[in-house]
């Protein structure tokens, strides 16, 4: 068996195998809720087609982002780990790619796996992958989420190459209100926000790596917050029916008058290691 770890991506034994999924992370609190945060998900989209939390128009707006990064920093045959990988969508664009993903999730593990992804059941606070294994590290609508953030950042980076890429993607600016009311039905969900200030000094002053670029994802009139309050006499109803006639007819001009009107939902950042 300790040859088998040696040669394989893992520097560890797992606890045990979910049919052929390796687990290293044993059920927590924090895990239970993951799950049935999963499984709602899971549910709603084997019914419908359609994310429950994000309209799909938005969540592709995101992906996009992401992916557009993932196409500049990454070379043919590189080894790439997606840190949440959820459903496997943004890593089934890159079959050239040797792809690797993990979760807290097996419904989310199993499509993963069907996508040709090597998948691995574990909290990003107990990774069990080789040190400076991969070429890139891909982390999308995760680090909102975890209990421990410099234990989790620290882990990414541990096994990401020497000049290797990390490709985070956050909500941005996200008011957390909605998190806190008794009605929410899950305990954990976003525990804490980001800005261009707050990730420049978590990476380039806690962990001194270098931000590279910077890009935003997702302006979303239906869910967007606006930079400018309107004029008293036009309601967003009316902003909203405004602005769907110019995306007929001027798609450019629609796009350059939402980023001008609208903070975007999310942010990328690019730091190299």
């Amino acid at each position: 068996m300790k040859s088998k770890i040696i040669n394989s991506v893992y520097s560890r034994k797992p606890l045990r195998h979910h049919g052929t999924i390796p687990v290293f992370s044993e059920s927590n609190e924090y895990i239970d809720n993951y799950e049935k945060i999963s499984s709602d998900h899971l549910e709603h989209f084997q019914k419908t087609g359609h994310n429950p939390f994000i309209e799909e128009a938005l969540w592709k707006q995101c992906e996009q982002s992401t992916i557009d990064l993932i196409k500049t920093y990454s070379n043919d045959n590189d080894k790439i780990l997606d840190a949440g990988v959820g459903m496997g969508r943004l890593l089934s664009h890159f079959p050239y790619l040797k792809r690797y993903g993990f979760d807290i999730s097996f419904g989310y593990l199993e499509l993963s796996q069907k996508k040709g992804i090597e998948v691995c059941y574990t909290l990003v606070e107990e990774l069990p992958y080789k040190q400076e294994y991969f070429d890139v590290v891909v982390c999308t609508d995760m680090l909102e989420h975890v209990l421990d953030l410099n234990l989790s950042v620290r882990n990414l980076l541990n096994v990401l190459k020497k000049s290797g890429i990390l490709i985070v993607r956050v909500p941005y600016r996200e008011n957390l209100y909605s998190y806190l009311p008794e009605v929410c039905p899950y305990k954990y969900v976003h525990v804490r926000n980001f800005d261009e200030n707050s990730l420049k000094l978590l990476f380039e002053r806690i962990f001194e790596c270098k931000v590279v670029e910077i890009t935003y994802a997702g302006y979303y009139p239906a869910m967007g917050r606006l930079k400018w309050s309107l004029p008293f006499f036009v309601g967003h109803s009316i902003w909203r029916q405004i602005l769907t006639k110019i995306q007929k007819y001027a798609p450019i001009l629609h796009r350059k008058i939402i980023e001008y009107l609208y903070y975007p939902i999310e942010m990328n950042f690019v730091i190299k290691k």
